[in-house]
């Protein structure tokens, strides 16, 4: 699942929850209002049923496992979270994190950025998702074009969320970051007068 993750420190927030919780409440309402013109405008950026290639397009009749393109579902499958995120194979964790949801939404987001899935054929035995099925052998290439360029950014590359977050110029991380600062000194000004009771 594509994300555009803030890292920051756990501990505070585990501090501010235990006790600060209204400091922590602070950063909640802060971090989202940084992160949601990005997921406003990601959202933007998803093309609607029409716009998508006929192939990908939902039919009723169908019964394939490729999950197919709902502009609908894309969309909302766009948000952020502002919870301390689960640590990454490298124990960093987040402070926020904007996602995409959805299985077709990541599809849309990020197909084509080590280039097609080596071909295989519809008759090749196995389970894996690293390789191409299709009956035709240039279609994940055709499939990876039709989708259109993918956009830098400091995050990664992507056509939905990386791409907002480019256009969006550090002005979602710069707000999220003052955020957390402002929150880390609304804290230590409390200890400082006193010790500080654990929140029920």
């Amino acid at each position: 699942m594509p994300a555009v993750e803030l890292r920051g420190n756990t501990d505070l927030r585990k501090a501010l929850r235990s006790f600060t919780p209204d400091l922590e409440k602070a950063l909640r309402k802060e971090l989202g209002a940084a992160l949601r013109p990005v997921v406003k405008q990601a959202r933007g950026f998803a093309p609607g049923n029409a716009e998508i290639m006929r192939g990908w397009q939902a039919r009723s009749f169908s019964e394939a496992r490729f999950p197919f393109y709902d502009a609908a579902i894309v969309k909302s499958g766009i948000t952020y979270s502002t919870s301390v995120g689960k640590p990454n194979k490298n124990g960093f964790t987040s402070m926020a994190r904007i996602i995409n949801k959805s299985a077709a939404g990541s599809i849309y987001e990020i197909a084509g950025r080590i280039g097609p899935q080596p071909w295989v054929g519809p008759k090749a035995g196995g389970t894996s998702h690293k390789v191409s099925r299709s009956n035709w052998k240039g279609a994940g290439e055709q499939f990876i074009e039709n989708l259109g360029p993918l956009t830098s950014s400091l995050k990664g590359r992507g056509r939905l969320i990386f791409k907002a977050w480019a256009a969006n110029r550090g002005v979602a991380e710069g707000a999220a970051m003052r955020a957390i600062d402002t929150a880390t000194k609304d804290f230590n000004a409390r200890a400082a007068k006193g010790p500080l009771s654990k929140a029920a």
